[in-house]
């Protein structure tokens, strides 16, 4: 590094102008004279320039020397701005939280927790983004693109390093269909019966389009006769409501009110896809403000009661 970009030794040639000479700056600093002495001239060698007259006593600046004074203390005093306001925010039950997830979990579970939230923390701005993008991205940049917190399934790929991560629990999956498609095109019993279906297919920025169903451990491919390909749950689910196909693995959490009320019926019973870990993730640099933390565990208690409350629901259904 050099010596111009050290802030100890800018603090250095700062402390000699406030104090008008080098011996009342090392004591000041509780440093050795000839120390003070040694930063002075590797400046100087380093900038090529003289930064005090010695000729004259006390020493002076040189014109030069003014004006990396007015420059080096005005960093110094930017550098000790910046902790402070860092440390404030730290601790600050205030400020702005980032929170991203896929446009399902925005809508049906996100948006009215966060209303909830920021009703009682009328301090805590929340800012709400769709995740469009795959894991690797999100949580590989997530300090790069200020996302705070993550809400998705655990990723197969290893993490980030320093990554806060939360598992909330698993996510089941059900094959499901409208009661007007069942009427028009009857419904399969197996994944191997799909090709005389239509199927309407979910690519999603954390989980790939499925490609194959599980029952008692036995895999099984599917295969349409034809398909329709949605990058977002609700979207799916809506199309599959208006008789367009059947959903080989809809998120159970998305189903269960539409199972209720006659909307949506599962099909192939006991063929599904594996249930995937739910989580919650926090960059490092987030994690460390307070109202992250706080934030977090907030969110995780009703995470987890909703997973628990949809996996009750499914043992009605499985």
């Amino acid at each position: 590094m050099k010596k111009t970009q050290n802030l100890e030794n800018l603090h250095v040639f700062c402390e000699i102008v406030r104090t008008g000479s080098v011996k009342a700056a090392s004591d000041a600093l509780n440093t050795e004279t000839s120390n003070a002495f040694r930063t002075v001239r590797q400046l100087e060698d380093e900038l090529g320039v003289a930064l005090f007259d010695r000729e004259k006593r006390p020493m002076q600046l040189t014109s030069y020397g003014t004006q990396f004074y007015r420059y080096s203390s005005k960093i110094l005093k930017l550098h000790h701005q910046m902790l402070e306001e860092l440390k404030d925010d730290t601790d600050a039950m205030a400020g702005r939280i980032t929170v991203c997830s896929t446009a399902g979990f925005r809508q049906q579970f996100l948006t009215p927790s966060l209303v909830e939230f920021q009703m009682d923390h009328p301090n805590i701005v929340i800012d709400l983004r769709e995740m469009n993008s795959g894991v690797s991205d999100v949580l590989n940049s997530a300090t790069e693109s200020g996302n705070d917190v993550v809400l998705m399934y655990k990723p197969q790929e290893a993490l980030p390093p320093g990554m806060e991560v939360r598992e909330c629990g698993v996510m089941p999956f059900i094959a499901c269909a409208s009661p007007l498609y069942i009427k028009r095109f009857g419904e399969p019993a197996r994944p191997a019966e799909c090709k005389n279906h239509r199927g309407i297919l979910l690519n999603l920025p954390n989980r790939k389009t499925v490609t194959y169903l599980t029952k008692d451990g036995v895999q099984e491919r599917i295969s349409w006769r034809r398909t329709m390909t949605f990058n977002s749950q609700i979207n799916g689910r809506d199309a599959m409501l208006m008789g367009a196909g059947i959903i080989p693995d809809l998120a159970f959490y998305f189903a269960i009110q539409g199972i209720k009320e006659g909307q949506i019926v599962p099909v192939m019973p006991g063929w599904t896809r594996p249930p995937r870990i739910s989580c919650l993730f926090a960059t490092e640099d987030a994690y460390r403000k307070k109202r992250v933390r706080y934030f977090l565990d907030w969110l995780e208690v009703r995470f987890r009661k909703m997973l628990e409350h949809t996996n009750r629901e499914y043992q009605w259904v499985a």
